[in-house]
């Protein structure tokens, strides 16, 4: 299996994305506080991407991103790839200055909601995280939960993304973000998450 992602890759939600969120699902996690029955999405201007919730909605320019194996994700144009130190195996890309970050990575033999939980065990036992919460979800159709938090010392925040296999239910992938306030709308590109199979098909149907 490999390694769990670093302290650094926390999914995370902000306290007035998560209340837009969890109004419009009603199967988030029901241990989470910031829940409300109200709320405000915003409109989204042709051509831009939106995540499930609506809540989020990005503008700029996109790159196919991803590789066969940790699947395949759109990505702002002008993110680097790079390799997270002392973590080998993930797919991720980060923005110019380094302070936004998107994560692949995929896991054999172990399902999503298996992941999902030694995660949250993982972010329990670091003081340096509030905000801590859960909610099922979708990401793109596939079947997924979802984790966020806070980082007390830098400000930042996180969404990750457990997401079921398909293919083979008992493996999952799992799709992390890392950012500052300003540039919370990059959870947008959430939506183009695909599965190595089911880019292939989308490659095919192009080609075709």
């Amino acid at each position: 299996m490999k390694k769990f992602l670093t302290v650094s890759l926390i999914s995370v939600l902000l306290l007035s994305m998560t209340s837009c969120k969890n109004a419009e699902q009603g199967n988030a996690d029901a241990s989470d506080p910031k829940s409300t029955e109200e709320a405000t999405l915003p409109e989204v201007p042709e051509g831009a991407i939106v995540d499930e919730s609506g809540t989020f909605v990005f503008t700029g320019p996109l790159r196919q991103g991803g590789d066969d194996e940790n699947g395949y994700i759109k990505v702002p144009i002008g993110f680097l790839s790079f390799q997270e130190e002392g973590v080998e195996g993930l797919t991720q890309y980060a923005s110019m200055d380094g302070t936004t970050i998107i994560t692949l990575d995929r896991y054999e033999g172990y399902d999503y909601k298996t992941v999902a939980n030694n995660f949250r065990y993982y972010f329990e036992e670091d003081e340096n995280v509030e905000g801590l919460g859960g909610a099922t979800t979708v990401v793109n159709g596939y079947n997924a939960l979802q984790l966020y938090c806070h980082y007390k010392d830098d400000g930042k925040y996180f969404f990750a993304w457990m997401i079921e296999d398909p293919a083979n239910p008992q493996n999952s992938y799992y799709l992390a973000m890392e950012f500052l306030n300003e540039d919370k709308n990059i959870v947008a590109c959430s939506s183009t998450f695909q599965t190595v199979e089911d880019f292939a098909k989308t490659q095919e149907t192009q080609a075709g």
